[in-house]
C-alpha cells in the first residue's frame, strides 16, 4: 500500500512527479498537489477522476482505471497521455491542444478524436470500435497505430508525414478513394501479403531445388556473379602486389 493513502498529505504538497500505480485502495488523487508535473496512477480499479486543479501536468498515466470516466480540460499542458483501458472514457477534450503523444487503444464508448490535437505526432488508438475516423487536422502525425477500428474508412490524404502505420484487422480501405494517400497503398499490399498467406507460398519456393541451383549453382546466375565479384577484388590486389615488389 502506498503512503499516499495512509498518511497525511501535508508532506506531499511540493511533489512534482508522483506515481501511485496498481494502487488497489486508491480512490482518489489529491486536488492539493498543484505543483505536479508528472502522475501515473495505473490500473487503480477505485480511481473515478482525475482532479482539474493539476494544470501543469505534463505527462498523464491513467491506463486500465476502469471507473475513469472524462479527463480534464484544465489539463492544458499536457503533453502525453496514456489512457489506454479505460472502458467507461467516453471523451479526449478538444482543449489538449499541446498533446504530442496519445496513447486511447481498448477505449470501447471512445466515438472520436479531437481534430483540435493538430500537434499530434503519434497516435495508439487500436481497437475502438467506435471511432469512425481519423481527423484529417493531424498533419503531423507519424505514427498511427490503428488497427481493430471496423467503422474506420479511411486515412486521410493530409497524413503525409506517416512513418508507421498500423491498420491491420480494419476493413480493407479503399485504394481508390480521393482521400486516400498516395504513398500507403505499398503498406497495404504488404499487409495483404501477409494476410492471404503468401509469404507461405515464398518460403515453399525457398526450399525447392530449382530455387538453390538458380541462385547458388557456379553455372547459373548466381554463381555467375559471385565469379564477377571475386574477380573484380582480384583485379583490384593485383596492382597493390606488384608495387610491392617493385
Amino acid at each position: 500500500m502506498c503512503r499516499i493513502c495512509t498518511e497525511p498529505l501535508e508532506s506531499l504538497l511540493e511533489l512534482t512527479k508522483l506515481d501511485c500505480s496498481n494502487c488497489p485502495v486508491l480512490e482518489a488523487i489529491p486536488p492539493t498537489l498543484v505543483k505536479l508535473t508528472t502522475l501515473y496512477c495505473h490500473h487503480c480499479p477505485r480511481l473515478a477522476s482525475i482532479p482539474s486543479t493539476l494544470v501543469k501536468l505534463t505527462k498523464l498515466g491513467c491506463a486500465r482505471c476502469p471507473l475513469l470516466t472524462s479527463i480534464p480540460s484544465t489539463l492544458v499542458t499536457l503533453a502525453e497521455l496514456h489512457c489506454s483501458h479505460c472502458p467507461r472514457l467516453a471523451s479526449i477534450p478538444p482543449t489538449l491542444v499541446n498533446l504530442t503523444t496519445l496513447w486511447c487503444h481498448s477505449c470501447p464508448l471512445l466515438p472520436s478524436i479531437p481534430a483540435t490535437l493538430v500537434n499530434l505526432t503519434t497516435l495508439w488508438c487500436c481497437n475502438c470500435p467506435l471511432l469512425p475516423s481519423i481527423p484529417a487536422t493531424l498533419a503531423n502525425l507519424t505514427t498511427l497505430w490503428c488497427s481493430h477500428c471496423p467503422l474506420l474508412p479511411s486515412i486521410p490524404a493530409t497524413l503525409a508525414n506517416l512513418t508507421t502505420l498500423d491498420c491491420s484487422s480494419c476493413p480493407w480501405l479503399p485504394q481508390n478513394a480521393a482521400d486516400f494517400p498516395t504513398h500507403i497503398p505499398s503498406l497495404l499490399r504488404i499487409q495483404r501479403w501477409f494476410r492471404t498467406g503468401r509469404k507461405q507460398v515464398f518460403k515453399r519456393m525457398l526450399r525447392t531445388k530449382a530455387f538453390n541451383e538458380f541462385v547458388f549453382h557456379p553455372d547459373r546466375i548466381g554463381g555467375r556473379l559471385v565469379k564477377r565479384q571475386m574477380e573484380a577484388e582480384l583485379g583490384a590486389m593485383r596492382p597493390a602486389k606488384q608495387q610491392r615488389v617493385e
